[in-house]
């Protein structure tokens, strides 16, 4: 193999080597989207795929929160011809074979490491692809080993380890819940968090458990939507947490509060929001603003709505 760059079939950048591999289907990404793929292809008949990873099956999931589990209940219905809603696979269910109701995320990466592991499912891991490009009617998937040929590319990326970062002058100030391995080891007894969905919400629940004061800033209000859009209005599980005694003493909620900007001087993160209120705090705030996802990087290869979103048809088809 050789790691020089140079033009594979007029594509610039890509890798030369004499190791090229053709797949009828490359899956990127080993988390739940591209081993339930992977799946699916095996039932259909389709051998020849594999799936590829920068990192390790379920990565994405064991880099959660120790304390974060799973907002969506798993329960063992496959039986009756209902899917577990964690399920990613026909005949699979996280809560049969865990006995977990909301599962960390290490359990679930355990989970899908089981699941690869059974089906026997081709994985290159540790595997960081560089980019893709399209010639003749053929994806290649220039990796650091050599170019992965095939006719089609499922992008299963996912999202989680690419956060948001923006959003507000100073944001880089902040730290990205995504980034806290577990939130009993965050010092200090006063946290300002910025983003009132799933992410923040949880934060606050576990800090409140320990007894932090907590002031949650949310530009929206998800925790009073009355709408059953879950992408709106928050889990029936993050709603129940909300009512601890132990969330209602500590927490302190801002709905309709847009943050304006962070800084940091002398020791003391000050927050600003857009109707000119001031809070302070000796802990880096928390930001809990979502992520941008991975579709970022083959945005050449689709159609591109205004959000930076992939273009869709009816069918859920780029």
């Amino acid at each position: 193999m050789t790691s020089e760059l140079k033009d594979i079939d007029g594509v610039p950048g890509t890798t030369s080597s004499d190791d090229d591999e053709e797949y009828d289907v490359i899956i990127v990404g080993a988390g739940a989207a591209g081993v339930g793929v992977g799946i699916a292809l095996l039932h259909a008949g389709v051998e020849n795929f594999v799936i590829v990873d920068r990192k390790t099956v379920g990565a994405s999931f064991a880099a959660w929160p120790d304390e974060t589990r799973f907002i969506t209940p798993s329960f063992p219905s496959n039986s009756i011809g209902m899917l577990d809603l964690n399920s990613i696979a026909i005949g699979i269910s996280p809560a049969f074979s865990m006995r977990v109701e909301h599962p960390t995320g290490a359990e679930y990466a355990e989970h899908l490491e089981g699941i690869a592991e059974f089906f026997q499912l081709p994985l290159k891991e540790n595997t960081e692809v560089k980019n893709i490009d399209k010639k003749s009617g053929i994806f290649l998937v220039n990796t650091e080993g050599g170019i992965l040929r095939s006719r089609f590319v499922i992008w299963s990326a996912g999202e989680y380890q690419y956060p948001n970062l923006k959003g507000f002058s100073g944001s880089e100030l902040c730290r990205h819940t995504s980034t806290v391995s577990r939130y009993s080891d965050l010092e200090g007894d006063d946290f300002l968090i910025i983003g009132g969905y799933e992410s923040g919400i949880d934060a606050a629940v576990h800090l409140s458990n320990l007894d932090k004061k907590i002031r949650l800033f949310d530009m929206n209000a998800p925790w009073l939507e009355e709408t059953s859009d879950p992408s709106v209005s928050l889990s029936t599980f993050s709603f129940e947490r909300m009512d601890n005694p132990m969330f209602e003493k500590n927490t302190k909620l801002f709905p309709n509060t847009a943050v304006k900007s962070v800084t940091h001087e002398d020791g003391v993160y000050v927050l600003k929001t857009a109707d000119s209120q001031t809070f302070s705090s000796p802990n880096q705030p928390l930001l809990a603003g979502g992520f941008t996802g991975s579709h970022k990087f083959v945005s050449h290869l689709f159609d591109m709505r205004d959000d930076g979103f992939p273009v869709i048809n009816d069918n859920d088809e780029s």
